[in-house]
């Protein structure tokens, strides 16, 4: 009987202990600046050590708290903490996939691209035949960021780990458009369609659809940006603009006039020197009307 009054005793004894201790710990951490609390979890080299072998488990552990506690810090200093718990995370165990994607996840609420390219380079590097994360880093430059520069990087990375896989080749053609390199994506969308043309499946006819209406769309912007661009020119060595598009041929700042997708001219205003298409975007394809 005193065995058991004593274990309760010491247990509780211990249980005020850690109490009192996690109170200390909270007082102590509530004087750190603010920019070191993130460090409440040990480095990845503490950790390493710590772990007697089982990185792997600890990588674990500390993503499984995560998830529950990442929005705990307040928001001037979490992305930092963020940041350095999913980096202590693929330290321990560089091929966790999920801790980049969830740790982009959590940098993405507050728009922290910056570190989302950091910890996506991260893995990539770590990772040479993962295309995921390079899939993963684009979506967030392309929808969120719009920086199409930034996607362009990670969907022509992911690309190149996938090349099967048409959709990241739908992806890049969609960057480099966006960007405004409208030569590049079309080169990008006609081989698409010379690869589909023959596909029946659904996949197939989706990118010949696709294709053929960014073909369309892509032929009239390289047309436009090409007739103005000769407009301005003449304009700026002649001080007027043109008379009409013809004029522009005969004096050399074209080679040839250039026809919409249905075969019509463009438009032109001599008054003001706009150039319009006077065909709209509503393209038919075999299968379906945009």
């Amino acid at each position: 009987m005193w065995r058991t009054l004593a274990g309760v005793l010491l247990v509780a004894l211990l249980f005020v202990g850690s109490v009192s201790l996690h109170q200390d710990l909270v007082a102590l951490n509530g004087t750190y600046p603010t920019e070191f609390r993130s460090y409440y979890i040990p480095s990845s080299a503490y950790l390493k050590v710590a772990s007697l072998g089982q990185r792997n488990f600890w990588a674990d552990l500390i993503f499984i708290w995560s998830i529950q506690y990442f929005d705990r810090y307040r928001e001037s200093v979490r992305d930092t903490y963020l940041f350095h718990t999913y980096d202590v995370i693929t330290d321990l165990d560089p091929r966790f996939h999920e801790a980049y994607v969830f740790g982009n996840l959590f940098l993405s609420v507050d728009r922290r691209f910056d570190l989302i390219y950091k910890l996506a380079d991260k893995g990539l590097e770590l990772n040479p035949k993962n295309w995921l994360l390079a899939w993963d880093a684009g979506t967030y430059a392309f929808f969120q960021q719009k920086d199409y520069t930034q996607a362009l990087k990670y969907f022509r990375i992911a690309a190149a780990r996938n090349p099967s896989d048409d959709r990241l080749k739908d992806l890049v053609a969609n960057a480099y458009k966006y960007r405004g390199d409208y030569e590049d994506s079309l080169r990008y969308w006609q081989a698409l369609k010379a690869d589909h043309e023959n596909d029946e499946t659904e996949q197939g006819r989706f990118f010949v659809f696709a294709a053929e209406r960014n073909i369309s769309d892509l032929t009239t912007k390289i047309a436009m940006r090409s007739l103005k661009g000769a407009v301005e020119a003449y304009r700026k060595d002649r001080g007027t603009f043109p008379l009409t598009l013809d004029t522009l041929v005969r004096t050399g700042y074209l080679k040839a006039l250039p026809s919409d997708p249905e075969g019509k001219p463009y438009l032109y205003d001599r008054a003001t020197g706009e150039v319009t298409c006077q065909t709209p975007l509503k393209f038919r394809g075999r299968w379906a009307q945009w």
